[in-house]
């Protein structure tokens, strides 16, 4: 009796577990000192279209709490911003591989004259690409580093349910044109999370362990 309570005990354990797996944090892109390389995970972010850095922000930085927003602001190190009429995008690609319920997220900004919205895609080949949706940053003032933001002006997420298990991902975010050459839309904190797939044998086991305690309910 105690050596059945022990297994399903183990099986009950391995069934959570199944089921309970905490979102990973694939990549992350900061662009801390001027850098497009990642943070988290491997590979380099493009821009298209003249870019420069600003000032940035530690909303919807992995393990920051943010958001919601802090009253003492969300100051960062550095963002990266596309400058001018002609607008342009910025790329980062992965691999999803192993991982499910993919979730793409980042803060944004933009100046007073700076391009009124961005578009947001993913692709599996680089070439096409499908649309998450459409974002209208907010103002720069009191912008993405401010105390007490409306968060939802300023953070961004959106599911990509088809970018799952892939092993190779392309996210994009294209933005309008400003209307000034000074004008500018500011991204930061660029994240793609997920799940992690169990293995299958972890799953069999589990179903496993479903079966001895249904029969034993039944005994």
């Amino acid at each position: 009796m105690i050596r059945t309570a022990i297994s399903l005990g183990l099986f009950a354990g391995l069934a959570i577990g199944a089921g309970a797996q905490g979102a990973v944090v694939l990549a992350h892109y900061g662009f801390d000192n001027s850098s497009m390389s990642a943070n988290v995970g491997s590979g380099t972010a493009t821009a298209t279209g003249t870019s420069s850095f600003f000032g940035g922000t530690t909303l919807g930085m992995p393990g920051s709490n943010s958001p919601p927003g802090s009253p003492s602001g969300q100051s960062g190190m550095n963002a990266v911003a596309i400058v001018g009429t002609g607008g342009g995008a910025l790329t980062i690609s992965l691999s999803t591989m192993n991982y499910t319920n993919i979730v793409f997220s980042f803060a944004s900004q933009r100046t007073a004259t700076g391009g009124a919205n961005a578009v947001v895609e993913y692709s599996l080949n680089g070439s096409s690409f499908t649309s998450l949706g459409t974002i209208v940053p907010g103002a720069s003032s009191p912008g993405f580093a401010g105390s007490s933001i409306n968060t939802s002006d300023y953070f961004f997420s959106f599911n990509a349910a088809g970018a799952a298990n892939k092993g190779n991902v392309f996210f994009r975010i294209t933005a309008a044109g400003a209307s000034s050459a000074s004008g500018n839309q500011r991204f930061d904190n660029l994240v793609v999370a997920g799940d992690l797939v169990p293995a299958p044998g972890v799953l069999a086991l589990a179903g496993f362990g479903g079966v001895i305690a249904a029969r034993r309910r039944r005994a």
